[in-house]
Protein backbone atom coordinates (compact mmCIF):
# COMPACT_ATOMS: atom_id res chain seq x y z
CA UNK A 1 0.00 0.00 0.00
CA UNK A 2 1.22 3.83 -0.60
CA UNK A 3 -0.42 7.17 0.16
CA UNK A 4 0.62 10.72 0.09
CA UNK A 5 0.66 11.15 4.37
CA UNK A 6 0.48 8.75 7.03
CA UNK A 7 -3.03 9.40 7.91
CA UNK A 8 -4.06 8.56 4.74
CA UNK A 9 -1.87 5.10 4.50
CA UNK A 10 -3.79 4.15 7.91
CA UNK A 11 -7.10 4.92 7.08
CA UNK A 12 -6.22 3.26 3.46
CA UNK A 13 -4.86 -0.31 5.73
CA UNK A 14 -7.94 -0.10 7.70
CA UNK A 15 -10.23 -0.15 4.83
CA UNK A 16 -8.49 -3.11 3.31
CA UNK A 17 -8.44 -5.15 6.25
CA UNK A 18 -12.76 -4.38 6.55
CA UNK A 19 -12.79 -5.15 2.87
CA UNK A 20 -11.29 -8.63 3.08
CA UNK A 21 -12.65 -9.70 6.73
CA UNK A 22 -16.26 -9.35 4.41
CA UNK A 23 -14.63 -11.43 1.98
CA UNK A 24 -12.89 -14.33 4.26
CA UNK A 25 -12.86 -16.37 1.01
CA UNK A 26 -10.77 -13.69 -1.00
CA UNK A 27 -7.55 -15.28 -2.91
CA UNK A 28 -4.57 -13.23 -1.30
CA UNK A 29 -2.68 -13.54 -5.10
CA UNK A 30 -5.31 -11.75 -6.57
CA UNK A 31 -5.52 -9.00 -3.61
CA UNK A 32 -1.45 -9.02 -4.11
CA UNK A 33 -1.95 -8.72 -8.03
CA UNK A 34 -4.55 -5.70 -7.87
CA UNK A 35 -2.51 -3.63 -5.33
CA UNK A 36 0.46 -4.21 -7.78
CA UNK A 37 -1.08 -3.45 -11.10
CA UNK A 38 -2.70 -0.07 -12.04
CA UNK A 39 -1.76 1.95 -9.24
CA UNK A 40 -0.12 5.38 -8.52
CA UNK A 41 3.03 4.95 -6.16
CA UNK A 42 3.20 7.62 -3.29
CA UNK A 43 5.98 8.29 -0.70
CA UNK A 44 4.39 6.80 2.63
CA UNK A 45 4.47 3.31 2.25
CA UNK A 46 3.30 -0.28 4.17
CA UNK A 47 3.40 -3.82 3.25
CA UNK A 48 1.98 -6.92 5.28
CA UNK A 49 3.38 -10.31 4.79
CA UNK A 50 1.36 -13.28 6.05
CA UNK A 51 0.65 -16.89 5.57
CA UNK A 52 -3.18 -16.68 4.82
CA UNK A 53 -6.16 -13.95 4.71
CA UNK A 54 -6.55 -13.59 8.39
CA UNK A 55 -3.32 -13.25 8.95
CA UNK A 56 -3.05 -10.65 6.27
CA UNK A 57 -5.85 -8.83 7.93
CA UNK A 58 -4.28 -9.38 11.40
CA UNK A 59 -1.24 -7.48 10.27
CA UNK A 60 -3.40 -4.71 8.32
CA UNK A 61 -5.15 -3.81 11.57
CA UNK A 62 -1.89 -3.01 13.17
CA UNK A 63 -0.50 0.06 13.46
CA UNK A 64 1.60 1.09 10.67
CA UNK A 65 5.37 -0.11 10.72
CA UNK A 66 6.80 -3.13 12.14
CA UNK A 67 9.12 -5.90 11.67
CA UNK A 68 8.04 -6.48 7.64
CA UNK A 69 7.62 -3.20 7.08
CA UNK A 70 9.21 0.03 7.44
CA UNK A 71 6.07 2.01 7.36
CA UNK A 72 5.79 6.00 6.11
CA UNK A 73 9.70 5.65 5.81
CA UNK A 74 10.32 6.15 1.80
CA UNK A 75 14.09 5.09 0.54
CA UNK A 76 16.18 6.94 -1.81
CA UNK A 77 16.02 4.25 -5.11
CA UNK A 78 18.00 6.59 -6.62
CA UNK A 79 21.29 5.56 -5.02
CA UNK A 80 20.98 2.08 -6.57
CA UNK A 81 20.94 -1.20 -5.02
CA UNK A 82 24.08 -4.16 -5.57
CA UNK A 83 23.21 -7.41 -5.50
CA UNK A 84 25.71 -9.63 -3.62
CA UNK A 85 25.83 -13.33 -4.46
CA UNK A 86 27.32 -14.64 -1.16
CA UNK A 87 28.29 -17.85 -2.73
CA UNK A 88 25.94 -19.91 0.03
CA UNK A 89 22.45 -21.89 -1.03
CA UNK A 90 21.97 -24.91 1.19
CA UNK A 91 20.25 -27.96 0.36
CA UNK A 92 18.19 -25.91 -2.24
CA UNK A 93 14.93 -23.54 -2.11
CA UNK A 94 12.20 -24.10 -0.10
CA UNK A 95 10.11 -23.09 -2.75
CA UNK A 96 10.26 -23.71 -6.64
CA UNK A 97 12.01 -20.82 -8.27
CA UNK A 98 11.06 -20.33 -12.02
CA UNK A 99 14.01 -21.79 -14.17
CA UNK A 100 15.79 -24.07 -11.00
CA UNK A 101 14.74 -27.08 -12.43
CA UNK A 102 16.58 -25.97 -15.57
CA UNK A 103 19.57 -25.05 -14.11
CA UNK A 104 19.88 -27.56 -11.63
CA UNK A 105 19.74 -30.09 -14.75
CA UNK A 106 22.51 -28.13 -16.67
CA UNK A 107 24.81 -28.41 -13.40
CA UNK A 108 23.97 -32.09 -13.29
CA UNK A 109 24.96 -32.44 -16.59
CA UNK A 110 28.17 -29.87 -16.50
CA UNK A 111 29.06 -32.16 -13.43
CA UNK A 112 29.27 -35.39 -15.45
CA UNK A 113 31.33 -33.69 -18.31
CA UNK A 114 33.99 -32.10 -16.41
CA UNK A 115 34.05 -35.64 -14.02
CA UNK A 116 34.78 -37.37 -17.59
CA UNK A 117 37.39 -34.61 -18.45
CA UNK A 118 39.01 -34.58 -15.76
CA UNK A 119 38.87 -39.24 -16.21
CA UNK A 120 40.55 -38.96 -19.95
CA UNK A 121 43.28 -36.23 -18.50
CA UNK A 122 41.81 -33.38 -20.93
CA UNK A 123 41.81 -30.72 -18.11
CA UNK A 124 44.04 -29.54 -15.31
CA UNK A 125 41.83 -30.17 -12.42
CA UNK A 126 41.64 -33.14 -10.37
CA UNK A 127 39.92 -36.29 -10.85
CA UNK A 128 36.25 -35.89 -10.04
CA UNK A 129 33.62 -33.09 -9.95
CA UNK A 130 32.50 -30.86 -7.92
CA UNK A 131 28.61 -31.46 -7.91
CA UNK A 132 27.65 -29.24 -4.94
CA UNK A 133 29.73 -25.88 -6.56
CA UNK A 134 28.00 -26.42 -9.42
CA UNK A 135 24.27 -27.41 -7.76
CA UNK A 136 25.23 -24.05 -5.19
CA UNK A 137 25.78 -21.97 -8.45
CA UNK A 138 22.41 -23.21 -10.16
CA UNK A 139 20.33 -22.24 -7.18
CA UNK A 140 22.11 -18.74 -6.49
CA UNK A 141 21.84 -17.45 -10.51
CA UNK A 142 18.00 -18.49 -10.24
CA UNK A 143 17.19 -16.77 -7.09
CA UNK A 144 19.15 -13.47 -8.61
CA UNK A 145 17.38 -14.15 -12.02
CA UNK A 146 14.01 -14.16 -10.28
CA UNK A 147 14.53 -11.35 -7.87
CA UNK A 148 15.62 -9.37 -11.68
CA UNK A 149 12.31 -10.69 -12.82
CA UNK A 150 10.18 -8.84 -9.60
CA UNK A 151 11.31 -5.56 -11.38
CA UNK A 152 14.58 -5.50 -9.12
CA UNK A 153 17.37 -3.44 -11.37
CA UNK A 154 20.83 -3.51 -9.06
CA UNK A 155 22.95 -1.10 -10.43
CA UNK A 156 25.90 -3.63 -9.94
CA UNK A 157 26.37 -7.53 -9.78
CA UNK A 158 28.98 -8.82 -7.69
CA UNK A 159 29.78 -12.33 -5.80
CA UNK A 160 31.43 -13.59 -3.24
CA UNK A 161 33.68 -16.61 -3.03
CA UNK A 162 33.92 -18.52 -6.00
CA UNK A 163 30.25 -19.68 -6.37
CA UNK A 164 29.07 -16.23 -5.66
CA UNK A 165 31.68 -14.92 -8.16
CA UNK A 166 30.71 -17.92 -10.85
CA UNK A 167 27.08 -16.86 -10.02
CA UNK A 168 27.37 -13.24 -10.61
CA UNK A 169 29.03 -13.49 -14.03
CA UNK A 170 26.21 -15.65 -15.07
CA UNK A 171 23.55 -13.23 -13.89
CA UNK A 172 25.58 -10.42 -15.63
CA UNK A 173 26.06 -12.18 -18.50
CA UNK A 174 29.86 -12.08 -18.42
CA UNK A 175 29.91 -15.81 -19.70
CA UNK A 176 26.54 -18.10 -21.08
CA UNK A 177 25.23 -20.18 -17.87
CA UNK A 178 26.24 -23.60 -19.13
CA UNK A 179 29.76 -22.83 -19.71
CA UNK A 180 29.73 -21.27 -15.94
CA UNK A 181 28.62 -24.21 -14.36
CA UNK A 182 30.89 -26.17 -16.49
CA UNK A 183 33.46 -24.13 -14.36
CA UNK A 184 31.99 -24.46 -11.03
CA UNK A 185 32.19 -28.69 -11.54
CA UNK A 186 35.47 -28.25 -12.94
CA UNK A 187 37.00 -26.42 -9.66
CA UNK A 188 37.70 -23.04 -11.78
CA UNK A 189 37.60 -19.48 -10.63
CA UNK A 190 36.05 -16.70 -13.49
CA UNK A 191 37.99 -13.83 -14.27
CA UNK A 192 37.99 -10.94 -11.53
CA UNK A 193 35.24 -8.28 -12.35
CA UNK A 194 34.80 -4.47 -11.69
CA UNK A 195 34.34 -3.95 -7.92
CA UNK A 196 30.56 -2.37 -7.67
CA UNK A 197 30.02 -0.02 -5.65
CA UNK A 198 30.21 -0.20 -1.88
CA UNK A 199 27.38 -0.30 1.02
CA UNK A 200 27.75 3.48 1.80
CA UNK A 201 26.76 3.92 -1.91
CA UNK A 202 23.76 1.55 -2.43
CA UNK A 203 21.58 -0.56 -0.96
CA UNK A 204 23.00 -4.21 -0.53
CA UNK A 205 20.61 -7.03 -1.46
CA UNK A 206 22.44 -10.26 -0.23
CA UNK A 207 21.14 -13.70 -1.70
CA UNK A 208 22.04 -16.68 0.35
CA UNK A 209 22.12 -18.50 3.52
CA UNK A 210 25.09 -17.08 5.33
CA UNK A 211 23.02 -13.67 5.42
CA UNK A 212 20.19 -14.85 6.87
CA UNK A 213 22.38 -15.98 9.40
CA UNK A 214 25.14 -13.41 9.79
CA UNK A 215 23.34 -10.22 8.41
CA UNK A 216 21.45 -8.95 11.98
CA UNK A 217 25.06 -8.84 13.77
CA UNK A 218 25.83 -5.75 11.86
CA UNK A 219 23.05 -3.52 12.90
CA UNK A 220 19.86 -2.92 14.33
CA UNK A 221 17.78 -3.59 10.87
CA UNK A 222 16.91 -6.68 9.07
CA UNK A 223 19.71 -7.05 6.19
CA UNK A 224 17.87 -7.17 2.98
CA UNK A 225 18.15 -11.37 2.39
CA UNK A 226 16.87 -13.80 -0.25
CA UNK A 227 17.77 -16.71 1.75
CA UNK A 228 16.94 -19.99 -1.09
CA UNK A 229 16.54 -21.93 1.36
CA UNK A 230 13.84 -19.80 3.73
CA UNK A 231 10.00 -20.11 1.20
CA UNK A 232 9.05 -16.66 3.72
CA UNK A 233 12.46 -14.83 2.79
CA UNK A 234 11.47 -13.11 -0.63
CA UNK A 235 8.19 -12.34 0.62
CA UNK A 236 9.65 -10.46 3.44
CA UNK A 237 12.62 -8.83 1.17
CA UNK A 238 10.19 -7.78 -1.68
CA UNK A 239 7.92 -5.88 1.14
CA UNK A 240 10.97 -4.29 2.99
CA UNK A 241 12.18 -2.96 -0.87
CA UNK A 242 8.93 -1.40 -1.56
CA UNK A 243 8.89 0.16 1.54
CA UNK A 244 12.51 1.57 0.93
CA UNK A 245 10.80 3.20 -2.35
CA UNK A 246 11.58 0.68 -4.89
CA UNK A 247 8.81 -0.41 -7.52
CA UNK A 248 9.30 -4.12 -6.70
CA UNK A 249 6.49 -6.63 -7.91
CA UNK A 250 5.20 -7.77 -4.96
CA UNK A 251 3.30 -10.80 -6.50
CA UNK A 252 5.73 -13.00 -5.89
CA UNK A 253 5.33 -13.83 -9.36
CA UNK A 254 2.69 -15.72 -9.04
CA UNK A 255 -0.78 -15.12 -11.05
CA UNK A 256 -4.08 -13.53 -9.79
CA UNK A 257 -7.25 -11.97 -11.00
CA UNK A 258 -7.88 -7.72 -10.44
CA UNK A 259 -10.79 -7.33 -7.97
CA UNK A 260 -12.27 -3.96 -6.99
CA UNK A 261 -10.57 -3.18 -3.35
CA UNK A 262 -10.58 0.32 -1.63
CA UNK A 263 -8.97 3.70 -2.98
CA UNK A 264 -7.13 6.01 -1.64
CA UNK A 265 -9.04 8.11 0.85
CA UNK A 266 -9.75 12.08 -0.43
CA UNK A 267 -10.14 14.37 3.05
CA UNK A 268 -12.63 17.05 2.37
CA UNK A 269 -10.76 20.94 2.83
CA UNK A 270 -11.09 22.99 6.10
CA UNK A 271 -12.46 26.20 5.49
CA UNK A 272 -9.77 28.44 4.23
CA UNK A 273 -7.63 25.83 3.70
CA UNK A 274 -5.48 25.91 0.21
CA UNK A 275 -4.36 23.27 -2.02
CA UNK A 276 -1.33 23.63 -4.05
CA UNK A 277 -1.99 23.46 -7.78
CA UNK A 278 -2.41 19.23 -9.47
CA UNK A 279 0.49 18.96 -11.51
CA UNK A 280 -0.60 15.63 -12.66
CA UNK A 281 0.92 12.29 -12.11
CA UNK A 282 2.54 10.08 -14.34
CA UNK A 283 0.42 7.37 -16.20
CA UNK A 284 0.25 3.76 -14.45
CA UNK A 285 1.57 0.77 -16.14
CA UNK A 286 -2.22 -0.65 -16.54
CA UNK A 287 -3.23 2.81 -17.86
CA UNK A 288 -0.35 3.02 -20.33
CA UNK A 289 -1.11 -0.14 -21.42
CA UNK A 290 -4.37 0.72 -23.23
CA UNK A 291 -3.35 4.20 -23.78
CA UNK A 292 -0.66 2.98 -26.18
CA UNK A 293 -2.36 -0.14 -27.54
CA UNK A 294 -5.75 2.53 -28.61
CA UNK A 295 -3.06 5.44 -29.82
CA UNK A 296 -1.83 2.95 -32.13
CA UNK A 297 -4.55 1.08 -33.12
CA UNK A 298 -6.26 4.10 -33.81
CA UNK A 299 -10.59 4.24 -33.15
CA UNK A 300 -10.36 1.56 -30.90
CA UNK A 301 -10.91 3.36 -27.52
CA UNK A 302 -14.47 3.25 -27.85
CA UNK A 303 -14.23 -0.67 -27.94
CA UNK A 304 -12.40 -0.09 -24.10
CA UNK A 305 -15.39 2.13 -22.83
CA UNK A 306 -17.01 1.25 -19.57
CA UNK A 307 -20.93 2.38 -20.44
CA UNK A 308 -24.05 1.89 -18.54
CA UNK A 309 -27.48 3.35 -20.47
CA UNK A 310 -31.21 3.78 -18.65
CA UNK A 311 -34.76 4.40 -19.96
CA UNK A 312 -36.89 6.68 -17.59
CA UNK A 313 -40.30 7.57 -18.02
CA UNK A 314 -41.68 11.24 -18.38
CA UNK A 315 -40.40 14.53 -20.03
CA UNK A 316 -36.75 14.61 -20.71
CA UNK A 317 -35.23 17.45 -18.29
CA UNK A 318 -34.12 20.66 -19.95
CA UNK A 319 -31.02 21.02 -21.57
CA UNK A 320 -29.36 23.84 -18.66
CA UNK A 321 -30.30 21.09 -16.19
CA UNK A 322 -28.64 17.82 -17.86
CA UNK A 323 -25.59 20.33 -18.10
CA UNK A 324 -25.82 21.89 -14.76
CA UNK A 325 -26.38 18.47 -13.23
CA UNK A 326 -23.54 16.80 -15.16
CA UNK A 327 -21.21 19.78 -14.39
CA UNK A 328 -21.79 18.99 -10.72
CA UNK A 329 -21.18 15.05 -11.27
CA UNK A 330 -17.97 15.77 -12.53
CA UNK A 331 -17.23 18.11 -9.83
CA UNK A 332 -18.09 15.19 -7.41
CA UNK A 333 -16.08 12.51 -9.32
CA UNK A 334 -12.25 14.14 -10.29
CA UNK A 335 -12.52 10.23 -12.88
CA UNK A 336 -14.91 12.40 -15.11
CA UNK A 337 -12.36 15.27 -15.33
CA UNK A 338 -8.75 13.17 -15.86
CA UNK A 339 -7.21 14.37 -18.91
CA UNK A 340 -4.38 12.36 -20.34
CA UNK A 341 -1.59 14.62 -22.39
CA UNK A 342 2.21 14.34 -23.46
CA UNK A 343 4.55 16.55 -21.75
CA UNK A 344 8.28 16.52 -21.65
CA UNK A 345 8.42 12.85 -23.32
CA UNK A 346 6.10 11.46 -20.72
CA UNK A 347 2.47 10.91 -20.60
CA UNK A 348 0.93 12.25 -17.71
CA UNK A 349 -2.18 12.37 -16.09
CA UNK A 350 -4.78 15.48 -14.36
CA UNK A 351 -8.09 16.33 -13.26
CA UNK A 352 -9.01 19.39 -14.88
CA UNK A 353 -10.60 22.34 -13.54
CA UNK A 354 -14.98 22.71 -14.46
CA UNK A 355 -16.54 22.16 -16.76
CA UNK A 356 -13.97 19.70 -18.38
CA UNK A 357 -16.75 18.37 -20.49
CA UNK A 358 -20.48 18.42 -21.77
CA UNK A 359 -23.34 15.93 -22.00
CA UNK A 360 -24.49 15.31 -25.59
CA UNK A 361 -28.51 16.44 -26.70
CA UNK A 362 -29.53 13.98 -29.62
CA UNK A 363 -32.40 14.84 -31.67
CA UNK A 364 -35.58 13.82 -30.06
CA UNK A 365 -37.03 10.36 -31.84
CA UNK A 366 -40.86 10.92 -31.76
CA UNK A 367 -41.51 6.95 -32.25
CA UNK A 368 -38.50 5.56 -30.03
CA UNK A 369 -39.23 3.21 -27.84
CA UNK A 370 -37.38 2.42 -24.24
CA UNK A 371 -35.31 -0.22 -26.09
CA UNK A 372 -34.70 1.63 -29.18
CA UNK A 373 -33.27 4.80 -27.03
CA UNK A 374 -31.70 2.87 -24.85
CA UNK A 375 -29.68 1.41 -27.79
CA UNK A 376 -28.96 4.76 -29.26
CA UNK A 377 -28.06 6.73 -26.01
CA UNK A 378 -25.80 3.74 -25.49
CA UNK A 379 -24.05 3.71 -29.48
CA UNK A 380 -23.35 7.62 -29.27
CA UNK A 381 -21.76 7.48 -25.62
CA UNK A 382 -19.74 4.47 -26.96
CA UNK A 383 -17.88 6.48 -29.35
CA UNK A 384 -14.05 6.55 -29.52
CA UNK A 385 -12.47 9.27 -27.04
CA UNK A 386 -9.93 11.92 -27.67
CA UNK A 387 -7.28 10.29 -26.06
CA UNK A 388 -5.12 13.64 -25.98
CA UNK A 389 -5.82 16.34 -23.86
CA UNK A 390 -9.59 15.77 -23.41
CA UNK A 391 -12.12 14.04 -21.01
CA UNK A 392 -12.38 10.30 -21.26
CA UNK A 393 -16.08 10.17 -20.52
CA UNK A 394 -19.14 11.16 -22.78
CA UNK A 395 -22.71 11.53 -21.92
CA UNK A 396 -25.41 11.26 -23.79
CA UNK A 397 -28.99 11.85 -23.56
CA UNK A 398 -32.49 11.45 -25.99
CA UNK A 399 -36.26 12.36 -25.37
CA UNK A 400 -38.78 9.98 -26.59
CA UNK A 401 -42.46 9.98 -26.79
CA UNK A 402 -43.25 8.42 -23.18
CA UNK A 403 -39.56 8.25 -21.77
CA UNK A 404 -36.32 9.76 -22.14
CA UNK A 405 -33.09 7.93 -22.31
CA UNK A 406 -29.04 8.67 -20.18
CA UNK A 407 -26.26 7.01 -20.94
CA UNK A 408 -22.56 7.14 -19.35
CA UNK A 409 -19.09 6.09 -20.76
CA UNK A 410 -15.71 5.98 -18.89
CA UNK A 411 -12.50 4.92 -20.66
CA UNK A 412 -11.77 1.85 -19.28
CA UNK A 413 -8.46 2.43 -17.21
CA UNK A 414 -10.28 5.29 -15.22
CA UNK A 415 -13.26 3.31 -13.68
CA UNK A 416 -11.68 2.48 -10.41
CA UNK A 417 -13.61 4.33 -8.10
CA UNK A 418 -16.41 5.00 -10.07
CA UNK A 419 -18.64 2.20 -12.35
CA UNK A 420 -20.66 4.14 -15.26
CA UNK A 421 -24.25 2.52 -13.77
CA UNK A 422 -23.79 4.11 -10.53
CA UNK A 423 -22.69 7.28 -12.50
CA UNK A 424 -26.43 6.78 -14.44
CA UNK A 425 -28.32 6.05 -11.13
CA UNK A 426 -26.24 9.37 -9.38
CA UNK A 427 -26.80 11.38 -12.09
CA UNK A 428 -30.40 10.65 -12.28
CA UNK A 429 -30.90 11.02 -8.84
CA UNK A 430 -29.31 14.69 -9.47
CA UNK A 431 -31.86 15.83 -12.40
CA UNK A 432 -34.70 14.62 -10.63
CA UNK A 433 -33.94 16.13 -6.85
CA UNK A 434 -34.87 19.89 -8.39
CA UNK A 435 -33.34 22.49 -10.13
CA UNK A 436 -29.22 23.11 -9.59
CA UNK A 437 -27.32 25.68 -10.47
CA UNK A 438 -24.26 25.81 -13.01
CA UNK A 439 -21.24 25.10 -11.19
CA UNK A 440 -18.81 27.79 -11.10
CA UNK A 441 -15.09 26.18 -12.40
CA UNK A 442 -12.82 25.14 -9.84
CA UNK A 443 -10.01 27.53 -8.79
CA UNK A 444 -7.92 24.53 -8.89
CA UNK A 445 -7.74 20.99 -9.86
CA UNK A 446 -8.66 18.30 -7.49
CA UNK A 447 -7.04 15.30 -6.55
CA UNK A 448 -5.89 12.91 -9.02
CA UNK A 449 -7.95 9.48 -9.16
CA UNK A 450 -6.65 6.82 -7.02
CA UNK A 451 -5.42 3.78 -9.98
CA UNK A 452 -7.76 0.86 -11.21
CA UNK A 453 -8.27 -1.56 -8.31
Amino acid sequence: MSARDPRSLAVLCDRLADRLARAPQTDPDDVALTLDTGRERFDCRHAVVGHDLADLVNRLREPVGGEDAAGPRPGDPAAGVVLLLDGTSGDGPAAELPGLADALRQAEDAARQAEEAARQGEDAAPPGADVAAARAVAVQYAAARWLLARRLTPVAVRGEGRVGALAAAAVRGDLPVADVLRAAAAGLAPAPAEDAPGPREALVVRVGRRAAVDGTAHGEEEPLVLDPADGTSAARLLARLWCRGLDVDTTLGRPGRRLRLPGHPMWRRTPGEHRAEDTGRPLTPYEQRWLFYDLVRRETSGDHAAVAARAVPGPAPEAAAVAAAFTELQRRHPALRTVFGERGGRWWASAGALPPAAPDLLPADPDGDPRRLTEAVRTAAGRPFVLRDAPLVHCCVQEGPTHWALALAVYEPLTASVTPADLTAELQALLTAGPLRQAAPAPEAAAVLAAPA
